[in-house]
């Protein structure tokens, strides 16, 4: 906030008001980040201190927002709105209503803050008496001309980046870490433009320590903060010049930019700022332009790898154990009842044990589970014996393994979605193309678009639900490398090291009364629904 604290205007001599006789209030300017109108902000002090100086006041204190939208309230103006219930400033003025915000709610709400307190929102370019009805109406209907076209730009805005999308570059451009951007319009030193296909090229020296990071981060041997503080010791900082930060590193990686992929919100999740969602659940990837820097085996790694860590708990990134997070209460999970199996202290060691930790909080009730670490660790890795000999005996054909169920529908009707999402696809560059060449009004290319997108997304999610073609049924084969390599090394390499590689093929280990252990690997047959939680209420579990 730019504070003129206490700063007096001096009238000019023509004018029969006195000094002394001003009314301190507050002054308010904004631009916006679209700059639709390009006022200034000293172009608005200015005139807001002259019509505030015919009507006997001054401004004492200057708020700004030079580069922020009136959509929301995230702004200083609530700093001003503040100072108006405190009973600091009687009035709040601004080069037009507009500049107030252009958010139909969150105009009623603050507006109304400011009424409440006895104050008033005053605009120094509309001369409207507030007080009187028709005042009323005519300043609402102002706010309600300022949302409308809000919402008028915000529209032409979204068309604008489908339009980006649809041709395979990222809906806002800019810069991209890894990459050299070539946007479509460059000075030509004469005042002028000149005019060429944006794209992105890649930069070898950043490209390499991205493809790193994906390899490291999918083989489990690091995370977002230090691959943040890898990138910043090796000079390198984000597009805006920035010292990288884990949640900057998240963002960059998870928008699959560097695999080729453009990340895009789900037009059918409604979210109150589709643009700044974060949620994983709300987004989709479309192809993109870019030529990719990891292949397609890596992204789907890596984001396997981002899906177990999301559900990690924190202790088992850095595990103490081997078997941090994966040791479950096998009793709760038979009544599908959750229970982690907490580490218990005793005889002077602090993970002597595991015990059901839900019992141990008296959240439920049965039989006593209690078993040491070293029966449960030792368990597990005669069960990885046991499976590598079982691989083994397969590739021997010792044992052999059921045949996949055949689906005659499901081949013919992939087939049908398959044609029916390249055919939207067509039809979406051709009007695309046409509407670029401009042979083509906008509101017909938009229906088009509407019309293929829906087509080419309700087949897409259909076609991702079925079967996969002839899919083997689940075997332990395909991760026999893993488990020989973990049977190798089982002594020798760290604990970090085993928690992570056990995770690529245990699901959970179930801990039972009597020193039971149950193994269930990653590839059984898909946990049944978890019951519902009662949080206050004992359950017991027979």
């Amino acid at each position: 906030m730019t504070a003129a604290r206490g700063r007096l205007i001096v009238p000019p001599q023509r004018s029969i008001v006195k000094a002394s006789d001003l009314i301190p209030v507050i002054g308010y300017a904004r631009v916006s980040t679209w700059r639709e109108e390009m006022i200034s902000v000293d172009i608005q002090k200015s005139v807001v201190e002259e019509a505030a100086l015919r009507r006997g006041r001054y401004v004492a204190e200057w708020i700004t927002d030079p580069d922020a939208t009136g959509r929301n309230f995230k702004r200083k103006i609530m700093q001003g709105i503040e100072l108006v219930e405190e009973g600091a400033y009687p009035e709040i003025w601004v080069w037009k209503f507009s500049r107030f915000g252009r958010s139909r709610y969150g105009v009623a709400i603050h507006l109304a803050r400011i009424e409440q307190a006895g104050g008033q929102l005053l605009s120094a370019t509309e001369d409207i008496d507030a007080s009187t009805a028709v005042g009323e109406f005519t300043r609402d209907m102002l706010f309600a001309v300022a949302a409308f076209e809000s919402n008028r730009a915000g529209e032409q805005w979204k068309e604008t980046h489908e339009l980006r999308r649809s041709m395979g570059l990222p809906a806002t451009g800019g810069k991209r870490f890894g990459y050299d951007w070539h946007p479509r319009r460059l000075p030509d030193g004469a005042g002028g433009w000149t005019l060429q296909d944006e794209r992105y090229e890649i930069t070898d020296q950043q490209a390499e320590i991205v493809f790193d990071s994906f390899e490291d981060y999918r083989k489990g041997k690091t995370g977002y903060g230090k691959i943040a503080v890898w990138w910043n010791e090796n000079g390198f900082r984000n597009t805006r010049g920035d010292a990288w930060q884990d949640q900057t590193v998240l963002w960059y990686m998870d928008s699959g930019f560097a695999a080729g992929l453009l990340r895009v919100h789900k037009p059918d999740v409604q979210c109150p700022k589709a643009g700044r969602c974060q949620k994983r659940e709300h987004h989709y990837f479309r192809p993109g332009a870019q030529q990719s820097i990891i292949d397609g085996d890596l992204w789907e790694d890596y984001w396997d790898r981002r899906n177990v860590r999301a559900v990690t708990p924190a202790r088992a990134l850095e595990p103490v154990y081997p078997l941090a997070g994966l040791v479950k209460c096998g009793v709760c999970q038979k009544q599908r009842y959750t229970s982690a199996g907490q580490i218990h202290k005793c005889k002077g060691d602090p993970g002597y044990g595991y015990r059901c930790g839900a019992r141990a909080r008296h959240h439920v009730q049965h039989e006593p589970v209690y078993i040491r670490r070293r029966i449960v660790e030792e368990r597990v890795y005669d069960w990885l014996v046991d499976i590598a000999a079982e691989i083994d005996s397969i590739a021997a054909g010792r044992i052999a393994l059921p045949k996949p169920k055949k689906q005659p529908d499901v081949e013919k009707k992939r087939k049908r979605l398959e044609s029916t999402i390249e055919r939207a696809t067509r039809g979406l560059d051709r009007a695309t193309e046409a509407y670029s060449l401009g042979d083509v009004p906008r509101d017909s290319y938009v229906r088009t678009r509407d019309k293929f997108t829906r087509e080419r997304d309700e087949a897409q999610a259909e076609l991702a639900a079925l079967p996969r073609p002839d899919a083997e049924p689940a075997s332990p084969v395909p991760y026999g490398e893993t488990v020989r390599g973990l049977l190798k090394e089982w002594h020798t390499i760290s604990v970090k090291s085993k928690r992570v590689t056990l995770a690529e093929l245990v699901r959970r280990v179930e801990i039972f009364p009597n020193d039971g252990v149950e193994v269930v690997p990653v590839w059984a047959p898909a946990d049944p629904p978890a019951a519902p939680k009662q949080s206050a209420a004992r359950r017991s579990l027979t």
